[in-house]
């Protein structure tokens, strides 16, 4: 189903940064407002200088007079010949340390409608038409979809092995800690990775937007259904939805301050069963998986339990998928109906953090805290397979992909 092609990365020189630490950055919508300056300092060639806008009216010319400028002075260079490349992310989780792989290719643009790709979030067109603008302007794919494939045999994982026994291609270390290495292959010699998507679908992760934009530029620019045009692909960094290095946070909910009237717990019990709860449980509590719908809710010095009742009955109406997911029930039910949260005024009401200790010793600062439990991979793929979609913020997969590593000229 999906095709997918090795690709000429555009990479910054390696003789001339022998490490990348300085110049890549987070995907662009993961830069908090005010942190943008922090990249844009750490050096001249900084990829933030490329990728960010510098106004609310950006144009991006900007951005492609830089990318021609760098080529031209040889900051930048192109591999000689299409390869894959494998991605691997080491970096700390829950404690723990984790290995992730990513396969860095070019996937043939496809309508979600066909099913061959497939999301899980809903888009927005602000976003789209921003990101359709840098596209217009540089005509270069300047960062990768984060994907995944069911790969229960891990057939991609085998193959990776015989890449690592080079020298990484490139390396780096981000501010979370994460260390970044990529190894090449040339792709004419690894003919079985397009074989093996042949009868896949792939679901995205991280950039609905990007995606979204890229298949409208494909279909303005005349490229959509023609693989010989470099613009009818997009680049993605595919993981295996079975690989124990995908970790994925929770997003929790805060009410900001003076922004929720006094709740009638009462009212709440007609819906839900609140049962108390420790600190020490809601620690725990964040870090797993939950079967069925559940979340926690703090208010008032008291920390409850929160589980919906019958929640069964909304499949019907919501599918199957969505109506197992609790933050289906804390964001588009119990934050609606108690706390007034709505659409128009979420950016006003609601902040989001993924760190549960954080947010509980500033517990004061808040009017209540949704917590969250966070949603298992399969619930990502079975929403997708039942072309629905997550509230928006459902999850939080970590580590973010380096913006900065690999890019791909369209023209």
């Amino acid at each position: 189903m999906a095709n997918v092609f090795p690709y000429k990365a555009l990479y910054y020189d390696t003789t001339t940064f022998k490490d990348l630490t300085p110049l890549v950055i987070p995907p662009y919508d993961n830069i908090p407002a005010g942190e943008e300056t922090k990249y844009l300092n750490r050096s001249p060639y900084n990829f933030a200088h490329v990728l960010l806008p510098r106004s609310p009216d950006e144009d991006y010319t900007h951005a492609a007079e830089l990318l021609n400028k760098w080529q031209d002075q040889h900051i930048l260079k192109e591999t000689s010949i299409p390869c894959y490349y494998l991605y691997q992310q080491s970096f700390e989780a829950y404690g723990q340390k984790h290995i992730r792989h990513t396969l860095m290719c070019s996937v043939e643009l496809q309508p979600f409608s066909e099913g061959i790709v497939r999301p899980h979030e809903n888009t927005y067109g602000q976003y789209k038409a921003d990101r359709l603008q840098i596209l217009r302007k540089t005509q270069v794919n300047l960062s990768h979809i984060f994907g995944m494939v069911n790969d229960e045999e891990g057939f991609l994982e085998n193959i990776f092995e015989k890449w690592m026994f080079e020298a990484p291609f490139l390396k780096a270390k981000t501010d979370d800690g994460t260390e970044h290495m990529l190894w090449k292959v040339e792709g004419a010699k690894h003919p079985e990775v397009a074989d093996f998507f042949k009868d896949k679908s792939i679901y995205i992760v991280d950039g609905h937007h990007r995606y979204e934009s890229a298949l409208m530029y494909a279909k303005e620019s005349g490229a959509f259904g023609n693989p010989k045009r470099p613009a009818s692909q997009m680049l993605f960094a595919i993981a295996n939805t079975f690989d124990p290095g995908l970790i994925v946070f929770p997003t929790h909910r805060a009410v900001k301050k003076g922004q929720s009237s006094i709740i009638n717990l009462d009212a709440i019990e007609d819906h839900y069963q609140l049962l108390p709860l420790t600190p020490e449980a809601l620690f725990k509590f964040v870090e797993k998986p939950q079967p069925t719908p559940q979340f926690a809710f703090y208010y008032r010095s008291n920390l409850y339990l929160v589980i919906p009742h019958d929640w069964q009955n909304e499949a019907k109406t919501l599918g199957r998928a969505v109506t197992k997911l609790s933050v289906t029930w804390s964001d588009l039910k119990f934050a609606k109906d108690f706390c007034g949260v709505t659409d128009a005024n979420r950016s006003q009401k609601i902040s989001y953090n993924k760190d549960a200790r954080e947010l509980w010793d500033k517990r004061n600062n808040y009017d209540l805290i949704i917590f969250h439990a966070p949603p298992a991979v399969t619930d990502v793929t079975a929403v997708a397979d039942e072309k629905r979609f997550m509230p928006q913020k459902s999850t939080y997969f970590f580590p973010k992909l380096a913006a900065g590593f690999t890019m791909r000229r369209l023209g």
